[in-house]
């Protein structure tokens, strides 16, 4: 039933419509198009191809040799390289001389003694982690540096600290983390450091090598200033059950990869008897922008620092959540149930990021005394290859004086080693910065299939757009995923959106 109503032919016109202006759509050679052939067409804006590390990745889609009575838990068909290399030319290093009143002279600054203070927001286990890192640098750097963390309960406080220090000129840490949004503001406080000239510093930065082991979002390879490193990243994906995809007698094999894919698998597995469904759909910041980039939808226009969230991409990818919620194949997720939906098997495609890995895998025992396979995929997408995208802070180096920025950046240099990294990284299933973390996560990827498997996307891995105005412009975001979710006019939401972070 709910698979018949999927196939509203004005749906459809209208989707194939909607994303015409992306690329050449073929003429609609019948009103009344399958899920297929409406989804086939949208064809969405080519994204440039990322300059990326030579691999070895997961493929992302699933293999199905288990049913939802089995007692595998996870399945991955490869793991990642754990000797990653890169084979592309990292750029020139920049020959322009740093500013001496921000850095000093490099060379001959002594940082022997400094403290840094380092603002952050990380508590549990993470928090502990963070603190043994910096502890085994402030034991063994060589220049008796100090670094002083000091955490922050709430976000917003610190932000609002790191702003009154800059307007008031009080005294800041060496470093805080930072999202991209607030990064934002603090330069246009002319508060952070661009940390360039330490990064490619002959003797104190990083050999040509190791920048081009970075992955891509993290921007090194660029020449343009460069005000943050990533602290920590996760990215938006599907939980996929691998035996009841399996036992749907779809017409491709794996996890669904495209749109069509996808509508045609949460409709198969939809039962609204026994209350089942095939994807519930997070409210989130996150997966609003992660599903319009996955449609090939880029919100953001740098050359002149506006949103466009009314495009052909993101009319497509919310229409599609929106009827697949319609036509009872979907439904908005409550809270964390998805969660224990996915494990009581009531939905097949469960939402979230690479952080939910530990509460899909609890959740999954929890409820099953023989615990069913599930892998992990990225969203369905409109191009060839995976669209991942990443959330996360970075962390930013503030303008305080020439030696306590140099203690920060030794500190960060230390930081961004791979094994450091890969020690980071398994703090709540983080993603680390450079491929050569995969040579210290062996054990990692062995335990934790799902988690090998998106490690393997990171070559194609991007940040979200630098959204300005802190809460409110997230919560805007929030506000109008969930009224399209509601069934509001996709387009009128939109437009209204653009005004609201454009203000």
């Amino acid at each position: 039933m709910a698979r018949q109503r999927f196939q509203s032919g004005l749906f459809w016109l209208m989707l194939i419509v909607s994303v015409c202006g992306l690329a050449a759509c073929r003429p609609v050679d019948t009103v009344v198009p399958t899920v297929t052939t409406a989804l086939a067409q949208i064809t969405a804006v080519p994204t440039a191809t990322p300059v990326t590390p030579t691999l070895t990745a997961v493929p992302p889609t699933a293999t199905h040799t288990t049913t939802p009575t089995q007692t595998a838990t996870q399945t991955a068909t490869t793991m990642p390289s754990p000797t990653a290399t890169a084979t592309h030319t990292p750029s020139p290093t920049p020959t322009a001389t740093p500013d001496l009143a921000v850095y000093g002279r490099l060379d001959a600054l002594d940082p022997t003694g400094v403290t840094a203070v380092f603002w952050h927001n990380y508590d549990g286990y993470a928090g502990r982690i963070l603190g043994d890192i910096i502890a085994d640098f402030n034991q063994n750097n060589s220049y008796g540096i100090t670094i002083q963390p000091l955490y922050w309960q709430r976000f917003n406080y610190l932000v609002d600290a790191v702003q009154t220090g800059l307007a008031e000129g009080e005294d800041l840490p060496a470093l805080v983390a930072a999202y991209p949004d607030h990064t934002v503001s603090y330069v246009a406080g002319e508060g952070v450091v661009d940390v360039r000239p330490y990064l490619t510093h002959p003797t104190y930065g990083f050999t040509p090598s190791d920048l081009a082991d970075f992955f891509p979002y993290a921007q090194v390879q660029s020449a343009a200033p460069l005000y943050g490193l990533p602290l920590h990243r996760t990215l938006e994906m599907l939980y996929v059950n691998n035996g009841w995809l399996a036992s749907l007698d779809l017409p491709f094999v794996g996890a669904p990869q495209t749109p069509a894919q996808f509508a045609q698998a949460a409709c198969a597995a939809a039962d609204p008897a026994q209350r089942r469904v095939g994807y519930e759909v997070e409210a989130s910041s996150g997966s609003f922008l992660a599903w319009i980039h996955a449609f090939g939808g880029d919100v953001y226009d740098e050359a002149s620092q506006t949103f466009t969230f009314n495009t052909p991409a993101a009319v497509a990818a919310m229409m599609l959540l929106q009827q697949l919620i319609q036509d009872g194949c979907a439904a908005p997720a409550s809270g964390f149930t998805y969660q224990d939906n996915f494990a009581r098997q009531q939905t097949l495609l469960g939402p979230g990021t690479t952080r939910g890995l530990y509460f899909y895998d609890r959740a999954v025992h929890n409820f099953n005394a023989q615990p069913f396979s599930w892998s992990v995929s990225p969203l369905p997408h409109s191009g060839e290859m995976p669209a991942v995208q990443l959330s996360g802070p970075n962390v930013n180096v503030l303008r305080t004086d020439p030696e306590t920025q140099f203690a920060a950046w030794l500190f960060l240099a230390y930081f961004y080693s791979p094994e450091v990294q890969a020690r980071w990284a398994q703090v709540n299933s983080y993603l680390p910065a450079r491929a050569a973390a995969a040579s210290y996560l062996e054990d990692t990827f062995a335990a934790d299939p799902a988690y090998a498997t998106a490690f393997g996307w990171l070559p194609y891995a991007v940040d979200p757009p630098p959204l300005t105005g802190q809460y409110d412009v997230w919560r805007a975001l929030v506000d109008a995923y969930s009224r399209i979710l509601q069934n509001e006019d996709v387009t009128a939401v939109l437009q209204a959106l653009d005004e609201t972070v454009n203000e």
